[in-house]
């Protein structure tokens, strides 16, 4: 029986429970997944509280996707290039940290769009928007990071993108696909009417892919036709599964996992 669980704080508004809880049972596992609440000031224990709950891994969620680097002995090299962590493995008493926000994304929108190379605007530079373009770069596709301040591109550990203004956005710009990466829209918000950004940007075929998964459709995913639009689910369940690879060496069961998110949402994610 493998034993994990998510950290941060605050928690209980995570989906990791219900996501990995679908997987160990379409399975047919008895392992054991729990959020435990766990603040800045705790973290510095985060080894101590492994062993004691019997941790083989555990993911980690905001604020401690980078804080918690300073506690793990080995760090994969994508986590590494976006100073982030999201997902611990534990064995033998050592402690490595992966990121499996880039690949979630990335086989999300693959499975969705296909794997071609593309010029992809990526819309905010938070934590979200580093795993996003690390995705996209090293997937090989021409990657424009747009920002509301010039101080935001600094937390990029690497510079194989574009980096550019938001308000310096035109009509002239061409994209084959735009990539909503900030919170913008989870309060039914337009981010092209606070962003001041011109939504004629998008054409008939670009691709609009929406981190944020409810709403189910933001008003930013609106403006994309349906087939081309996505929201950030697929990613999320991609992730989790990801780190139940990383922890067993085993592939998780995808559609079960999204099927539970759907029924979670009443079908409207």
């Amino acid at each position: 029986m493998g034993r994990y669980a998510v950290i941060g704080h605050p928690i209980s508004h995570t989906l990791s429970p219900l996501i990995h809880h679908a997987n160990f049972d379409a399975k047919g596992t008895d392992d054991e997944y729990k959020a435990l609440d766990i603040s800045a000031d705790q973290l510095k224990f985060i080894r101590e509280i492994a062993v004691r709950e019997a941790l083989d891994g555990f993911n980690v969620t905001i604020p401690h996707k980078e804080t918690i680097m300073e506690f793990l002995d080995e760090i994969d090299e994508g986590a590494r290039m976006i100073g982030a962590v999201n997902t611990v493995a534990v064995k033998d008493g050592v402690f490595k940290g992966y990121n499996t926000d880039i690949s979630g994304y990335m086989n999300a929108f693959t499975a969705r769009f296909g794997e071609q190379k593309r010029k992809v605007l990526i819309i905010g530079a938070g934590g979200a928007a580093k795993a996003v373009q690390r995705a996209h770069s090293d997937h090989g596709d021409d990657v424009t990071v747009a920002a509301r301040r010039k101080e935001s591109f600094a937390q990029f550990k690497t510079d194989d993108f574009t980096p550019l203004l938001i308000e310096d956005i035109s009509i002239q710009n061409q994209y084959d696909a735009i990539i909503n990466t900030t919170p913008v829209g989870m309060k039914d918000e337009d981010v092209f009417e606070v962003m001041h950004i011109p939504a004629t940007i998008v054409k008939e075929d670009t691709i609009g892919m929406d981190l944020i998964y409810q709403p189910g459709c933001t008003i930013f995913l609106s403006y994309f036709n349906g087939k081309n639009a996505m929201n950030g689910l697929p990613m999320l369940v991609s992730q989790a599964m990801d780190a139940y690879t990383i922890w067993t060496g085993k592939k998780g069961d995808y559609e079960a996992a999204n099927k539970k998110c759907k029924e979670y949402f009443g079908g409207k994610s």
